[in-house]
């Protein structure tokens, strides 16, 4: 986490990693020193934008007002998470998922193997004791000539 703070000491502004500083409609209406109804007249033509939130990207403010006033207070800017990161850990959860996918449809394709090997097993054995019953059972026809030189 990296903290910045001016040489007075009264501007404070904490950023993490890949996140955006925000702030509220009134302190950007202190940032940029304009009135907050110019503020919002600028939200909502378009001029300046906002997040789903209601929270101005300081980033946005510079680019439209140019350089920020100094914060007079100390409060700790909100940060938001970087999109980055979630579409990282979301790519990371979906990836143990087809992994996890993978490894049942292994074991099935195993335990269906398994399971064509016994029925097939079964089926040749069940044909072999059809058969050898009925060999025994059939009586031997013989012709003319094996009942005379028997």
């Amino acid at each position: 986490m990296i903290s910045c703070l001016d040489l007075l000491g009264d501007y404070r502004i904490t950023i993490t990693g890949d996140k955006v500083a925000l702030v509220t409609m009134t302190e950007a209406s202190r940032l940029i020193e304009k009135s907050k109804q110019t503020l919002y007249r600028h939200v909502s033509s378009g001029r300046v934008s906002r997040n789903s939130d209601g929270f101005l990207d300081t980033a946005e403010l510079i680019r439209v007002y140019g350089e920020l006033k100094q914060n007079t207070t100390s409060k700790v800017t909100k940060t938001s998470v970087p999109v980055v990161q979630v579409e990282r850990s979301h790519i990371e959860w979906l990836e143990k998922q087809v992994d996890g996918l993978r490894e049942d449809i292994k074991q099935v394709r195993e335990d269906s193997l398994a399971r064509e090997i016994r029925l097939m097993a079964l089926l040749e054995h069940k044909i072999d004791t059809i058969q050898s019953e009925t060999s025994s059972d059939k009586p031997v026809i013989r012709g003319v000539f094996s009942k005379l030189f028997k």
